[in-house]
């Protein structure tokens, strides 16, 4: 038989001669456009893997540019003018108005001055470039109006996003009700009622609480009186209600703020007038109607709560906002700022058996303080809106100084007095009076917390929601989906593009998207951006971790076969790492 046939069972073509392709010469005979060796084949298929890497690589490399402009984009759009980051940038300015390190022959004291001032103008920087926000939102909000679509769109967007806005708000409020509620309820249903049921001649027990004296019925009286005081107060000024009545009125102060954008932008200034952009505009231009609204509510808070710390940090505000003012080259002046913080921690600080004297010595000194510096300022040259703004501020730390001395008490704080009396008499347990102050000191705390936002982030919020910023928020998240949907366009299959979906656009999407949630929950502007990067840091590693399983599950066909490999591999790490644990140590 001949051993170059092969016989392949009842194969027909078994009778064929048997080559080997490699060894035979037959092909030095192919036509010249068949690959001649088997790593041509290798090498196109090479070639268009690479062809489809540079495709999809490209599409990747648009969206992530996008990507870190955005988040560039967003430093300068959104600027750094609120919260925390803006606190700290008046606190540094103050501290380096108010320092003599620039004059100390100390190297490092002046080094760190210098330092200070330097960072200063960096963040004068960042809150001048905040201007951009305004600028564009009232462009943007005015071409809007021009159509019946776009302006639907724009009016949609801003009621939904007042929406959100709105129930952040309401959340910090609801956290001070409850507790508030339940307070009163303990007290009412519980405490006082207990006390009510004391005998008559235990009743009539006379007691004296920060010297005054009256029966035990008489401080009965005044606890259900206040604890009743503490609720409708509340109710009147931070209820649902109260606030949407509130937010009329806000609405009022800024109707015209628009205008007033346009004014200093557009018209009298011109738009690339420097002077427009050393403050945040929507800020500065609201600043008159956001300390009216202030004043409403801190009046609001101090008849439910105005303690000590309340009213010292009041005050601290009141000096804070008198060095705002005050000239760096009017030494005398910073002295008496300097003079006004020293005694201030002392009335803080105030405790003891003779702490009614001790507070009014301290208070005499503040005020003769503060006439003093009334006296200097007067000599120098201020403007007479500089004059206002510290006359009026000096008149707000006297009248906060003489409530404290009248021993000015919100309804919370009477409560407390009179259950602290109660309990030095032993009438109500150290249990119980320590929970009560526990909960007085949360109540404090959330209304505090509440009142604050609705002072500063939340005003502030409202008033660029006013200018129209919802729209361009909107735009900022289609942006990178537009970007994301060019970077799938480039990918050739249906494994590249959902290879490119969960490692690209979803961390591209998410960054700009929790950029702009962020932004809706009054979140500041450096909190807002770490919150957005970190969120897409996350996402990324998600869509990474979900690409490679999408993968592995294209290759074998199998979810089952897929959740076993990574089950297995899972639990031979840490089958390793109990083994290690368990070994006796050598």
């Amino acid at each position: 038989m001949n051993n170059n046939y092969v016989k392949i069972n009842n194969n027909i073509f078994s009778t064929f001669p048997s080559y080997n392709f490699q060894d035979s010469n037959v092909k030095n005979n192919l036509p010249s456009t068949y690959p001649k060796e088997n790593k041509d084949i290798n090498d196109i298929d090479k070639s268009n893997n690479k062809s489809k890497k540079k495709k999809l690589l490209f599409g990747s490399t648009v969206a992530s540019t996008i990507l870190t402009a955005g988040i560039i984009g967003m430093i300068l759009a959104k600027g750094m003018h609120g919260g925390n980051f803006s606190n700290w940038a008046r606190k540094l300015s103050r501290d380096i108005k108010s320092s003599n390190s620039m004059n100390s022959k100390n190297y490092a004291q002046k080094t760190k001055f210098y330092c200070k001032k330097g960072a200063k103008k960096a963040v004068d920087t960042l809150e001048s470039a905040s201007n951009f926000t305004p600028i564009k939102d009232w462009i943007f909000d005015k071409i809007c109006k021009t159509n019946k679509i776009t302006k639907k769109f724009c009016e949609k967007t801003t009621a939904f996003f007042k929406k959100i806005v709105d129930k952040t708000l309401g959340k910090k409020y609801n956290k001070a009700e409850i507790m508030l509620k339940d307070f009163s309820s303990i007290l009412k249903e519980y405490k006082i009622n207990d006390l009510k049921m004391l005998d008559a001649e235990t009743r009539a027990r006379k007691i004296k609480i920060k010297n005054v004296t009256k029966t035990l019925d008489e401080w009965i009286a005044l606890l259900e009186n206040q604890t009743q005081n503490l609720e409708t107060t509340f109710d009147k000024s931070f209820s649902l209600g109260a606030r949407i009545k509130r937010d009329k009125f806000r609405s009022s102060l800024l109707k015209d703020l628009p205008a007033k954008i346009e004014q200093r932008f557009f018209k009298n200034k011109g738009i690339f007038k420097k002077s427009s952009y050393k403050k945040y505009a929507t800020a500065d231009l609201t600043k008159e109607a956001q300390d009216t609204l202030s004043k409403q509510i801190i009046s609001a808070r101090k008849s439910l709560t105005n303690n000590i710390d309340t009213i010292s940090d009041g005050i601290k505000n009141d000096i804070n906002a008198l060095l705002d003012v005050i000239k760096p080259d009017d030494a005398t002046s910073m002295e008496k700022i300097k003079l006004l913080k020293q005694k201030l921690e002392i009335f803080r600080k105030c405790s003891g058996k003779n702490e009614a004297k001790i507070r009014q010595n301290i208070s005499n000194e503040i005020n003769k303080t503060l006439t003093d510096l009334i006296s200097n300022v007067s000599k120098n040259e201020y403007s007479s809106d500089e004059m206002k703004i510290i006359t009026d501020t000096v008149k707000e730390i006297t009248n906060s100084v003489l409530h404290a001395n009248e021993n000015s008490k919100g309804a919370l704080e009477e409560i407390m007095t009179v259950l602290k009396g109660l309990n030095n008499c032993k009438i109500i347990s150290d249990k119980n009076f320590k929970e009560y102050s526990k909960m007085s000191k949360k109540i404090t705390k959330r209304l505090r917390k509440a009142t604050d936002l609705e002072m500063g982030q939340y005003f502030l919020k409202q008033a660029e929601l006013k200018v129209g910023s919802a729209p361009t928020d909107v735009m900022s998240v289609l942006f990178p989906i537009g970007a994301g949907a060019y970077a799938i366009s480039k990918a050739d299959s249906k494994e590249e593009r959902v290879s490119t979906t969960l490692t690209t656009c979803i961390p591209l999407v998410g960054t700009f998207a929790t950029f702009v949630y962020g932004t809706t929950k009054m979140f500041s502007g450096a909190k807002n951006l770490m919150f957005s990067l970190i969120s897409g840091a996350i996402l990324g590693l998600i869509g990474d971790s979900a690409d490679k399983l999408y993968k592995k599950y294209k290759q074998s066909g199998s979810i089952q076969n897929v959740v076993k490999e990574e089950y297995d591999k899972i639990w031979t790490g840490l089958e390793t790492q109990i083994k290690k644990f368990e070994e006796p140590e050598k």
